[in-house]
């Protein structure tokens, strides 16, 4: 993997499809675990496995399911 970032969140969103309705636009440098990523990160939640860790990123976006939203900190998107 090489990172060719950074990139637009606005712009990542429009390529998967996802709305953007309410997000501001912001550069993210990198994809990352939930643990390592910072806030200029995007990071994933895949598993309820995961939910103690979630809750504590310092990630500003994560890639989720809906059941699973619920278990980010409000910071983040």
């Amino acid at each position: 993997f090489k990172n060719h970032g950074p990139f637009n969140i606005i712009k990542i969103l429009d390529l998967i499809n996802v709305g953007s309705d309410g997000i501001s636009s912001q550069n993210i440098n990198d994809i990352s675990d939930l643990i390592n990523a910072t806030v200029k990160d995007i990071t994933f939640l895949h598993s309820k496995k995961y939910i103690h860790t979630a809750k504590s990123t310092k990630a500003s976006f994560c890639l989720t399911t809906k059941n699973l939203k619920n278990y980010l900190p409000n910071s983040c998107t």
